[in-house]
């Protein structure tokens, strides 16, 4: 029970002292920016989805929590968007 209990509070210990918004992996990356930019090439501002991303503000953000990313992640990001956005089709126009 000793070994159970010093193993258990080793693991409360490192999760306490991890990061509270880890930098996020580049597949967690790839799927957040592709979403977002599909989401904003493709759905109209009367879309729930579209207006839960503009109200969090992550048409504007890196990531959807702060978080600090590298040069090679940001170059990812950007060219993970550019991707996306040649794939999206613009919303239609009324």
């Amino acid at each position: 029970m000793d070994e159970a209990l010093a193993r258990q509070s080793r693991r409360f210990h490192e999760q306490l002292s991890s990061p509270a918004f880890p930098a996020p992996s580049t597949f967690q990356l790839w799927a957040f920016r592709t979403a977002r930019t599909s989401i904003e090439l493709e759905l109209g501002d009367d879309n729930r989805d579209h207006a839960y991303y503009r109200d969090h503000g992550w048409f504007d953000s890196d990531y959807y929590y702060p978080t600090r990313l590298g040069p090679l992640k940001r170059a990812a990001g950007a060219a993970f968007d550019r991707m996306a956005a040649r794939r999206s089709r613009p919303r239609e126009r009324r």
